[in-house]
């Protein structure tokens, strides 16, 4: 007879609500994928009721018994961690009623159905009226849960994200990488203009040959097709659960390097979201716990793999096959090609050293939204202005090369874009470690061979689950605590002057 009948019944509980996030997951990525447009609004209306199928699950009276005796029942080790987790997000759902958690998924809806169609049409007019009422519900939803768990409300949206960590941790953090960082832009933009000039691929490069390439990658990298599959979309993503991982892309038939480097950067996700720990599936312990590791997993991959000259010099060889034979493909020219510095207004186009400053830009807009010291109306002003402070870009007439260029506040995910930049160092700290403990890692990967990064990964990382929160994590996956200081290293190492 188990000595934890209320927690074993919890543990049931959890995993029933696994399955039907499950759907939720599923249901999301075909709205994004497959979807007709006309049935964007049922569709919200069916996942607005699956929402509230679960929260009234999550709020159910018995389950308040079930915690109570738990407390008095003899847990340990990660029982009772997994059972703090179980709390901790019985705490964050319980802030948030019933009405506005439909509230939000329909004007969740409403909101993507309006950005789809002016996001084409460059017409903010129409999105914003949408957007609004999303923005209003978040902004309850942050004061909710910033009162139920004594924090700011941004804050309190990045604990939902981001366990244990506050903008007075993270606002430092990116104020040093905005101090360092723009001397090392402009100098990386003077030796780039004294250079030999890049060869430049020939396209077209067609979407059928440019998705096998993608998926040849994503089987280097180690990805469980069994497990998942790719798909296309407007804007890059990965979703689903570690049983079956969706990914989605986008094909340009005149560049083939976005869609190569966004799958490789959504692999990272997926590898991660393949390999959680099994043995707590279901369930809190199961994680990922952290937003930041998350986007890191996928920079390893991005950021730090793909412009290595070991990795361009394994990546040559299947774009001769993909495309047919060009100089441009040799892994010289693929490594300056990668490397290649040009701030411009996309950021999931963005180069490594420009990429940290779309990020701040997006934060600063938010928390501003956030805390309601501006309106929606405001936002393309306060975005150009920053764009041209931070990047040196001028004002831009698309709002689909601005404001309306990314998903994220359109779904709602306030709060989530410091994981960005949190997680570009937390890919350099963790890559530095991964070559110091793998001194041949270079010579493997140029024989096609990525297989040592998941070896390495996996213990540190993955199968850790939702042990610990990020700086703990990093501390006992590298030794120290997250800093900028890997990042800063191996952006000047490739880009400083002796480059």
């Amino acid at each position: 007879m188990s000595l934890t009948p209320a927690y074993d019944a919890l543990v049931v509980h959890h995993r029933r609500i696994h399955d039907l996030e499950h759907l939720q997951a599923v249901a999301t990525w075909d709205r994004l994928t497959h979807m007709p447009p006309a049935g964007a609004s049922a569709r919200a209306a069916a996942q607005a009721a699956l929402t509230v199928l679960i929260k009234q699950l999550q709020a159910g009276h018995v389950l308040a018994g079930q915690f109570e005796a738990a407390r008095q029942e003899p847990l340990q080790g990660d029982t009772a961690l997994n059972f703090a987790r179980m709390e901790q997000a019985r705490r964050i759902e319980a802030s948030i009623p019933e009405a506005l958690a439909e509230r939000r998924e329909l004007a969740v809806g409403a909101a993507m159905q309006a950005w789809s169609v002016a996001r084409q049409d460059n017409d903010w007019a129409r999105f914003a009226p949408a957007w609004a009422p999303l923005v209003a519900v978040v902004r309850e939803s942050a004061m909710r849960l910033g009162d139920a768990l004594s924090l700011q409300p941004m804050d309190a949206l990045l604990e939902r994200s981001e366990p244990g960590l506050r903008m007075a941790r993270v606002a430092p953090l990116f104020a040093r990488v905005q101090g360092w960082l723009p001397p090392l832009l402009e100098q990386a933009l003077a030796a780039q203009a004294g250079a030999a000039p890049l060869l430049e691929p020939v396209g077209p490069f067609p979407a059928a040959a440019q998705q096998r390439l993608c998926e040849q990658v994503m089987g280097m990298l180690g990805f469980d097709f069994n497990a998942g599959r790719l798909d296309t979309t407007q804007h890059p993503f990965t979703g689903g659960v570690p049983e079956d991982v969706r990914l989605a892309t986008r094909f340009d038939e005149t560049n083939f390097v976005p869609a190569l480097i966004g799958t490789m950067h959504e692999t990272g996700h997926a590898r991660y979201q393949q390999n959680l720990p099994r043995a707590w599936l279901g369930q809190p312990l199961a994680g990922p716990h952290s937003a930041a590791l998350h986007e890191g997993q996928a920079l390893i991959f991005e950021r730090q793999l793909a412009p290595e000259p070991a990795f361009c010099q394994a990546l040559s060889p299947l774009l001769h096959q993909a495309f047919g034979h060009q100089p441009a493909f040799e892994p010289d020219n693929l490594t300056r090609l990668l490397r290649r510095v040009r701030p411009g207004r996309i950021r999931v186009a963005a180069d490594e050293l420009t990429y940290p400053l779309h990020v701040i830009l997006r934060v600063e807009i938010e928390q501003a939204l956030v805390d309601g010291d501006i309106e929606v109306d405001d936002v393309p002003a306060w975005w150009n202005e920053r764009m041209q402070r931070l990047l040196g870009v001028g004002p831009q007439a698309l709002f689909s090369q601005g404001p309306m260029q990314d998903p994220h506040w359109v779904q709602g995910m306030f709060g989530y874009f410091p994981a960005y930049l949190l997680g570009a160092m937390a890919a350099a700290q963790c890559f530095a470690a991964l070559r110091r403990d793998v001194p041949d890692l270079q010579a493997q990967v140029a024989l096609g061979d990525c297989k040592a990064i998941g070896d390495w990964l996996s213990p540190r990382i993955w199968q850790q689950g939702a042990r610990h929160d990020l700086d703990a994590m990093m501390r006992q996956a590298t030794g120290e605590p997250l800093s900028d200081n890997a990042l800063r290293a191996q952006l000047e190492q490739r880009h400083g002057r002796s480059n």
